[in-house]
């Protein structure tokens, strides 16, 4: 790589091709505004625990940017429809936190559950081994018994 020739124009024209096939416009100025397409099928189970734990709050309103007279005018709309939109989005994250808070405990139960299972398994395996090794002794020595009485 220390002989190539870094090509700005070339990987400028991809990244905006990118951009373009995501639909993403210029007035998503924030990270925010930009879709984020992890899903719980794209990791673990504890990833997308994770995930949801961070992402479970909803903002009521996004921050308002543009033309000062359609700001003006969102402004006027958002002051109308507040006792109208906060108390559902408000409550959907209460809903949202309760969820998670349900769904951690049972992730937390399950792998409880999982790890005593795993140990009353393991106990009953060491039994088995020791079973079993006693069987093939007694085999052995009968082997060698029957081998004896046959040699006579």
């Amino acid at each position: 790589m220390e002989n190539e020739k870094i090509n700005i124009e070339e990987i400028m024209a991809e990244i905006k091709q990118s951009i373009k096939e995501q639909g993403l416009t210029a007035d998503m100025l924030s990270f925010e505004d930009v879709p984020y397409k992890k899903n719980a099928q794209s990791g673990s189970a504890s990833e997308a625990l994770d995930y949801v734990s961070t992402h479970y709050y909803i903002q009521p309103y996004k921050e308002l940017q543009g033309n000062p007279v359609k700001v003006f005018i969102k402004k006027v709309i958002r002051k109308l429809t507040k006792f109208y939109v906060e108390p559902v989005v408000f409550e959907q994250n209460d809903f949202n936190a309760n969820a998670v808070t349900v769904m951690k405990s049972l992730a937390e139960s399950g792998s409880a559950d999982l790890g005593g299972r795993v140990e009353t398994l393991e106990l009953a395996n060491k039994e088995l081994i020791i079973r079993l090794d006693k069987l093939e002794r007694e085999n052995a020595e009968l082997r060698r018994l029957i081998s004896k009485e046959t040699t006579r």
